[in-house]
């Protein structure tokens, strides 16, 4: 799974000129660092409003905060349904279609695989194989019950975690915003899940940078070539901590426990969808390329929605949707070749 907290997994490069443009807002919301830049067309009330916005989402949605809706419902796993607001009714159903046709890959019942590992946390650790399959039984997506007005967790002990897709469905929102105020263009920055909105004044495409796996802190690796849409990137570099040499990262296969080994390192998603996006890099870490690309097609039809993959494996191989042939290229000369996927 991802999580809200993670650092910024892309750069953007913007090569547009704006005569008295308005600062970008930049602030914690969701626990993490976000940017919004409406250019000539932010203003304090719209960014005001933005980040209001932002702040309700974390509210209801937030697995830590102990008034969200989803701690609420947490706390009665076992017990009783809970009635809850058609919001979070939905971002629920979206985890769980997508939980269905991932065949399980990305899951919105991963709470007790993330609390149990506490990956960036005072108490982090190598859980054993007992705590682990403990915790395994609690990850069942089937024993979440949504009804018209409520939702119910089956087991006691379950735990619901959105972090791999809330802040999908919040870049969502802010564009519907930014759309109901006539904004023309804008980048969204929500700790790394990136929506660019509208068109740049040239005419231009916008450019997004994927960050190198092995050296996050640098260059980016890729460049990336798109029109209006969404960017989510998943990968092993963004949480994690080491032992005896080996790291375990926050992305969880929740088949194992353990933290996903898909061979793929970097995961990002293009689609107009940020919700789809954001979930989706999840599922597609821990499917691995192939699986993810047998599985392309039935998650453009099931989500209704043109999307796209860019998959960095171990030492450095790079898969690409066939769309994306043109768009797509190594940001410094490379001797490596991005194989594109039909």
């Amino acid at each position: 799974m991802k999580f809200v907290s993670r650092l910024c997994l892309v750069f953007i490069f913007l090569f547009a000129s704006c005569s008295g443009k308005i600062e970008p807002r930049t602030q914690t919301a969701m626990d993490t660092v976000c940017t919004v830049n409406a250019f000539e067309d932010g203003t304090k009330k719209l960014y005001d409003e933005i980040f209001e916005r932002l702040a309700q989402i974390e509210k209801k949605f937030s697995a830590t905060l102990p008034d969200s809706e989803i701690s609420r419902i947490n706390s009665m796993a076992g017990i009783s349904a809970v009635k809850t607001n058609e919001e979070v009714l939905n971002v629920l159903d979206f985890a769980l279609k997508t939980a269905w046709i991932s065949d399980g890959a990305f899951t919105p019942a991963a709470g007790p695989l993330v609390d149990l590992w506490g990956i960036n946390t005072d108490h982090q650790k190598i859980p054993s194989q007992a705590q682990i399959n403990n915790a395994l039984e609690l990850v069942d997506f089937g024993c979440v019950g949504l009804s018209r007005d409520s939702v119910f967790l089956r087991k006691a002990g379950m735990k619901i975690n959105l972090g791999g897709i809330v802040k999908g469905f919040a870049a969502d929102e802010v564009c519907k915003i930014l759309k109901m105020h006539g904004v023309k263009k804008a980048v969204v920055d929500l700790g790394g899940n990136i929506y660019v909105y509208g068109k740049k004044s040239d005419g231009s495409k916008w450019t997004v940078g994927i960050k190198n796996p092995e050296s996050p802190s640098s260059a980016p690796l890729l460049r990336l070539c798109i029109n209006e849409n969404s960017v989510v990137t998943s990968g092993s570099y963004e949480r994690y901590f080491e032992s005896n040499g080996k790291r375990y990262h926050h992305i969880f296969d929740p088949a194992t426990g353990f933290p996903a080994d898909s061979g793929i390192v970097s995961a990002t998603v293009i689609s107009p969808s940020s919700i789809a996006s954001d979930a989706l890099s999840t599922a597609t870490f821990v499917l691995g390329v192939e699986k993810s690309f047998k599985l392309l097609d039935k998650f453009k039809k099931e989500f209704g929605s043109d999307i796209s993959f860019v998959f960095v494996c171990k030492y450095g191989s790079v898969f690409a949707s066939a769309d994306l042939k043109g768009s797509l290229e190594f940001v410094q000369d490379d001797s490596r070749k991005i194989v594109f996927v039909p």
